[in-house]
C-alpha cells in the first residue's frame, strides 16, 4: 500500500497498452495502436494519449506552441485553469442558445489530469423554425482528431451530440443544463464525465486547450496518502467539497478500491456506492449505470466479500439498461466468473467433501477458458494434494512453476491482501512432493521443462488444410525480447500458430532485441530490421507480410486471445494468389551452408518491380534457454540476413542471392557481437546459447516501398548432430543493463 497504491484503479478501469520500449524512447509500438487497418482492434482512443501516427487524442505542437503564447507556465502543473481561460464569466446562461466548449476531463499521465477543450458547440435557433434549436461544430481544437457532429438533439435543457471521428470511433455526448453549465457524460472508448462550458470565444486557437483542473491538486494529494484511512479520509473530503467535479468519479471510486483493499464492512461499502450512485446522477443516467458497472469490475478485481459482490454485480447488470453500455455488460460476465474463482477457492479446500468437490469442477471448468490462470491452477492442485492425488498435485503445481511469471502472479494476487493467510509457494510444495514420492530431487527439472513443452500451447487450434499451390505464404515477423514481461503473450501465440499452420504456409520469425534489458538472442541484422527499417520503439511488434498487427502485447494468460485474432488475420491473407514465386535451396557441406534463392514472376510486377527487394534468413529452429520473462523455448530465431538487413535487389530483370557461409565464422560473428555489447554496456551474460544445429533458411521477397511481402519460402537444414541436449539453460547470473526500465 506504500507505493502508488491508488494507481492500481487505473490498472482495472483503463485499457493501457502493453510494451516495453527502448531506453529512453518514447513507445510507438503498434501494440499501443488504437485503430489499425490490418490489426486487431482495440478501444477508441482517450484524450492524453500522446500518439500522432493511431488517431488517439493528443495535445499537439500547435496545442502547445498556444499554451505559451498564452503565458502558461508549463512548469506548474497545478496552475489556475481559469487564467487564459475562455469560459465565460457572468450570471449563468438559462438557455441552451450561445457557444459552448466540449471538455473532457481526463487522466494524461500518472498524478495529472487535464480537461481536454475539443471545440466549440454553437446552438443557435433552426432556420425557418424559430421554437427549435440546432447546433454546429465550430474551431475544433488539435487535442482531438478530425471530427464532424453528424447528428445533435436539443430538447429544452437537455442536449445530444453524436461526432464520427478519423480513425472510426465515435463520440456520443448527452448532457442537462444545470446552473448555466450542461453536465453530463461522452461516449468515447469509455464513459466519462464531459461538460458543456459557456464561452464567448469563437475559437480556441489563443487559448490553452489543455489545462489542469483547478481541483486537481487536492485529488493528487489525497491519492499521495500511503495510508489508507487517511486516504480515505482525503478523498470523503474531496468529494464533499467538490460534488459537481468530473474528479469525482475517480475519487469515488478510489474509494471504493481502497475500502474493497481492506476488506471493510459490507454495510460502509454498500454505503459507499449508495452514496456514488446518487453523486453520479447529475451526470446522467448512462454514467450513472457505468459507473455501478465499474464498482463490479473492482470488486472483482480486489476479492472483496464473494457473497456481497456476486449479489451487486447481478444488480448492477440489471441497472445497465442503455444500448451502448453493452460491452460493460460483458465485462461484468466476466467479473461475475472472477469472483465465484474466489468462492470456489475458498469451498476447494473445505472440509466439507461435497462442497469442495463442486468448487473443484467449477475450477475445472474454468481452467478449459482460461488454461493460465494461476489462481484456478493453485486451486485445483491443493484440491488434488489434499486428496492425496500426488501425481496430479505434482503435474499442476509444475504448470505454475514452468509456465512463464505465473508464480510471480500468483504471488502478486497474495500481496493484495495484507491480512491473508500465508502459504507456501507453489514451487517449494512442487519441491517438497516430489521429493516425497521419488526420494530425491533428480528429474525435477527435466519434468518442469516435459511440462512447458506440453501446456505452453495447447489451446492451439489442430493443424490446418494446405492452401492450393500458388498461394500466398504468410510470413509472421515477431520483434521481442527476452527480459520483456508483456512479450510472452505474443512470443506464445506465435509459437501456437506454428503448430496450427504448417511451414508451406506461415513462417514466423523471431528478431529478439534488447528491450527492455539485454538479451543474448539478440544481433546486428535483426535490431537494423526492427529500428531502421520498420523504425520500431517497443517490444513485442508483430508484423504480418509487411504490414504492422496492433494489440499483441501481453502475459500468457493474454495468449490465447492473442493468437485468435491473429489467426484471423492470418486466414484473411492465406487465400492471396502470389505475384511471384520463392525457390529457395539450402545445404551444409564440410561445416559450410551454401545457399541459393531465386525469384520468378518479376516481369508480372511491372514499374513495381524495381522496388522489391530479395533478404535471405538464416534463423535457428530452436533454442532452450530459460529467459528472464519466463519462456523456455525460442523458435525460429533469426541468426543473419544474409547480404545484409537492405537485401538483394533486382539486376538485368533478375534477383538471387547465392552464397556461401562457414557456420564457424556464423557462431563467431554472433559471439563476438555478444562479447562487444557486453563490454559496450559493462554486463555479463549469463548464458550465450550458439547451438546452429538444426537451421531453416527463409527467402522473401518485400516490397520497399509499401512494405509488403509478397511471397515467402524456407527449408529446413541440419548442420549436424545437435550438440545441445533438451534440457533449458537457466539465465541464472545478473545481465541488467546499464540503462533498462524497471522490470514489474
Amino acid at each position: 500500500m506504500s507505493q502508488g497504491w491508488w494507481n492500481a484503479l487505473w490498472i482495472v478501469l483503463v485499457c493501457s497498452s502493453l510494451a516495453c520500449s527502448k531506453p529512453e524512447a518514447p513507445v510507438t509500438n503498434t501494440a499501443e495502436a488504437d485503430t489499425a487497418t490490418d490489426g486487431l482492434k482495440l478501444a477508441p482512443p482517450e484524450p492524453g494519449d500522446a500518439d500522432d501516427d493511431s488517431g488517439k487524442v493528443r495535445v499537439s505542437d500547435k496545442s502547445v506552441k498556444s499554451r505559451a503564447a498564452a503565458g502558461i507556465d508549463e512548469t506548474n502543473p497545478f496552475q489556475d485553469a481559469a487564467k487564459s481561460s475562455p469560459i465565460e464569466a457572468g450570471a449563468p446562461r438559462k438557455s441552451l442558445a450561445g457557444r459552448w466548449i466540449l471538455v473532457l476531463t481526463r487522466r494524461a499521465q500518472e498524478q495529472q489530469f487535464i480537461d481536454f477543450h475539443t471545440g466549440i458547440v454553437s446552438v443557435s435557433a433552426a432556420k425557418g423554425d424559430e421554437g427549435r434549436l440546432t447546433a454546429k461544430w465550430t474551431a475544433p481544437s488539435e487535442v482531438l482528431p478530425p471530427a464532424k457532429l453528424v447528428s445533435s438533439e436539443i430538447d429544452n435543457k437537455s442536449i445530444r451530440l453524436t461526432f464520427d471521428i478519423d480513425g472510426g470511433s465515435k463520440l456520443d455526448f448527452q448532457g442537462t443544463l444545470k446552473d448555466g453549465v450542461v453536465y453530463g457524460n461522452a461516449l468515447f472508448g469509455n464513459c466519462l464525465p464531459a461538460r458543456l462550458l459557456p464561452t464567448k470565444a469563437d475559437s480556441l486557437d489563443d487559448f490553452n486547450v489543455s489545462p489542469e483542473p483547478t481541483d486537481a491538486r487536492e485529488l493528487s494529494q489525497a491519492f499521495s496518502k500511503k495510508d489508507p484511512k487517511a486516504a480515505l479520509n482525503a478523498l470523503a473530503e474531496f468529494v464533499a467539497d467538490h460534488p459537481q467535479s468530473p474528479l469525482s468519479m475517480m475519487a469515488w471510486e478510489t474509494s471504493i478500491m481502497v475500502s474493497a483493499i481492506q476488506d471493510s464492512a459490507p454495510e460502509d461499502v454498500e454505503q459507499l456506492i449508495a452514496d456514488y450512485n446518487q453523486a453520479m446522477a447529475m451526470w446522467g443516467s448512462r454514467l450513472q449505470q457505468a459507473s455501478q458497472g465499474n464498482v463490479g469490475i473492482i470488486l472483482s478485481q480486489f476479492k472483496y466479500n464473494p457473497d456481497f459482490s456476486l449479489k451487486f454485480v447481478a444488480a448492477a447488470d440489471k441497472s445497465i439498461t442503455d444500448e451502448s453500455l453493452k460491452e460493460l455488460k460483458e465485462q461484468l460476465k466476466i467479473a461475475r466468473d472472477g469472483i465465484l474463482t474466489v468462492q470456489a477457492l475458498r469451498y476447494v479446500e473445505s472440509d466439507d467433501v461435497d462442497r469442495a468437490e463442486k468448487a473443484f469442477n467449477f475450477l475445472t471448468k474454468l481452467r478449459g477458458k482460461n488454461p493460465f490462470n494461476p489462481a484456478v491452477l493453485y486451486g485445483l492442485a491443493r484440491y488434488q494434494e489434499k486428496a492425496k492425488q500426488t501425481d496430479e498435485a505434482i503435474a499442476l503445481y509444475a504448470e505454475i512453476v514452468s509456465l512463464p511469471r505465473l508464480e510471480i502472479f500468483l504471488q502478486n494476487e497474495w500481496a493484495q491482501k495484507p491480512g491473508a493467510p500465508k502459504r507456501d509457494l507453489p514451487s517449494a510444495t512442487l519441491v517438497k512432493l516430489w521429493e516425497a514420492k521419488h526420494g530425491k530431487m533428480d528429474g525435477l527439472e527435466e519434468f518442469k521443462d516435459e511440462t512447458y513443452r506440453k501446456r505452453v500451447v495447447a489451446f492451439a487450434d489442430q493443424p490446418a488444410a494446405e492452401s492450393p499451390a500458388g498461394n500466398k505464404l504468410v510470413l509472421c515477423e515477431l520483434f521481442t525480447g527476452s527480459g520483456c514481461p508483456p512479450c510472452v503473450g505474443a512470443d506464445i501465440a506465435t509459437g501456437a500458430l506454428e503448430v496450427t499452420y504448417p511451414k508451406t504456409q506461415v513462417i514466423v520469425l523471431r528478431y529478439h532485441q534488447h528491450i527492455p534489458t539485454p538479451d543474448p538472442l539478440t544481433n546486428a541484422d535483426g535490431e537494423d530490421r526492427f529500428s531502421n527499417y520498420y523504425h520500431g520503439q517497443g517490444t513485442p511488434t508483430v508484423v504480418l507480410n509487411g504490414a504492422p498487427v496492433n494489440n499483441v502485447g501481453g502475459y500468457l494468460p493474454n495468449s490465447p486471445d492473442i493468437y485468435r485474432g491473429l489467426k484471423t488475420l492470418v486466414n484473411q491473407q492465406l487465400d492471396s494468389k502470389a505475384t511471384v514465386q520463392v525457390g529457395v535451396n539450402a545445404r551444409v557441406v564440410d561445416g559450410t551452408l551454401q545457399l541459393v534463392a531465386n525469384v520468378t514472376g518479376l516481369d508480372q510486377l511491372g514499374d513495381e518491380a524495381k522496388d522489391v527487394r530479395l533478404r535471405l534468413v538464416i534463423a535457428e529452429d530452436e533454442v532452450h534457454f530459460l529467459a528472464r520473462n519466463g519462456v523456455r523455448g525460442h523458435e525460429m530465431v533469426v541468426r543473419r540476413m544474409v547480404g545484409g538487413p537492405a537485401g538483394v535487389e533486382p539486376k538485368d530483370g533478375k534477383l538471387s542471392i547465392k552464397e556461401s557461409i562457414p557456420l564457424a565464422e556464423l557462431k563467431s560473428s554472433l559471439a563476438t557481437y555478444l562479447k562487444k555489447y557486453e563490454e559496450d554496456e559493462g554486463i555479463d551474460f549469463p548464458a550465450k546459447p550458439l547451438d546452429l544445429k538444426r537451421l531453416h533458411v527463409v527467402a522473401f521477397v518485400q516490397n520497399d516501398e509499401s512494405k509488403e511481402i509478397l511471397q515467402t519460402n524456407a527449408i529446413a537444414v541440419t548442420a549436424s548432430a545437435s550438440s545441445a541436449s533438451n534440457a533449458i539453460t537457466p539465465a541464472s547470473g545478473k545481465a541488467a543493463a546499464k540503462k533498462t526500465p524497471t522490470e514489474n
